[in-house]
């Protein structure tokens, strides 16, 4: 903690989240990212368009709407190709991700790393813990899509961010950052937190999909508290969590996509907790030599995680109360 607290880590501390309005510079952090996924999304519809997996090449619209009608249509096949998250349950070592230099200076983005220097201190890593997340209007998914618990195309619900880290990271100053790409409301789906759900220092009970409630994942309605906050953000927002923090999603009920990032960070040095895939170096005041600047390290170091997890295995470590009767 600094030696003189902003407002913004003192809700932080006490609320267990904080919203940072404008800290993002839209031209330069915002807008490069969403022209990068206009070329790669047009490569990919391209590529399946020639191998006969898509009907058509969605022309004659701007990216943001290309975007969601892609992804209501295809997201349960392709969306790994625009995500920046890796699932440890797929073992190939060339699986998709979304590995492209705007997403990266995102990552590293020094207004970004200004900002959460009052909650974390001058050496930042980043942790490799983060989420893309693109959501069509909810009318216009499939009913298999509507019905996932994954919450990274349809509705997210009630979680703590720990749940997804292993045990040795439960004393890790991890930090949540949610950096909307679209204007984000209660009509299209913004975050939803439940203040001061952080101070037990208690994971809740997180249920894993079962026979008898395959749509369900993380903590059962009845056990969070009535007092929950919506969280409205626009492009060059943030919003910071604390990793305890109860939060989901509202329900996107306009006819507007909602496009937003999870992204994470912590101290240097800390526990990464993400079964031996590390963090990396975006912010050193000490040892500036240390930090990632080029994408091609951040490219590589990915494809190394994947052709490592490829050969030696991994297990899914997310922490699942698989005992309590609330799950079943």
């Amino acid at each position: 903690m600094l030696l003189t607290e902003t407002r913004a880590a003192e809700q932080l501390r006490e609320e267990g989240y904080t919203v940072l309005r404008g800290v993002l510079d839209v031209e330069k952090d915002i807008q490069p990212l969403i022209d990068e996924y206009d070329v790669v999304l047009n490569d990919l519809i391209e590529r399946l368009y020639a191998e006969g997996k898509l009907p058509h090449k969605y022309e004659g619209m701007g990216i943001i709407d290309r975007l969601s009608q892609f992804v209501a249509d295809h997201g349960d096949d392709y969306f790994d190709h625009l995500s920046n998250y890796v699932n440890f349950s797929d073992p190939s070592p060339d699986r998709p991700m979304y590995l492209h230099p705007q997403m990266f200076n995102l990552l590293r983005s020094p207004r970004l790393l200004d900002a959460i220097e009052q909650f974390i201190g001058d050496e930042i890593a980043v942790s490799p813990l983060h989420i893309t997340r693109i959501k069509p209007p909810e009318n216009a998914l499939s009913e298999k899509v509507q019905r996932s618990p994954n919450g990274m195309i349809s509705k997210t619900l009630w979680h703590q961010d720990l749940w997804a880290f292993q045990t040795d990271a439960d004393e890790t100053d991890a930090l949540t950052v949610w950096v909307p790409m679209v204007p984000a409301d209660e009509e299209n789906g913004c975050l939803l937190v439940v203040p001061g759900t952080h101070k037990p220092g208690e994971l809740a009970v997180h249920c894993k999909p079962t026979e008898d409630r395959p749509n369900f994942k993380g903590i059962p309605d009845e056990i969070v508290p009535e007092e929950r906050v919506t969280l409205p953000a626009d492009p060059g927002d943030l919003v910071i969590l604390n990793k305890l923090t109860q939060h989901s999603s509202l329900m996107n009920v306009s006819d507007r996509l909602r496009w937003s990032y999870d992204l994470r960070y912590q101290p240097i040095g800390q526990p990464v907790g993400q079964a031996g895939r590390p963090a990396w170096i975006a912010r050193s005041r000490s040892q500036p030599e240390r930090e990632m600047t080029d994408f091609e390290d951040w490219r590589v170091m990915w494809r190394n995680i994947m052709a490592r997890e490829s050969k030696e295995g991994v297990e899914d470590h997310t922490r699942f109360s698989l005992n309590s009767p609330l799950c079943y």
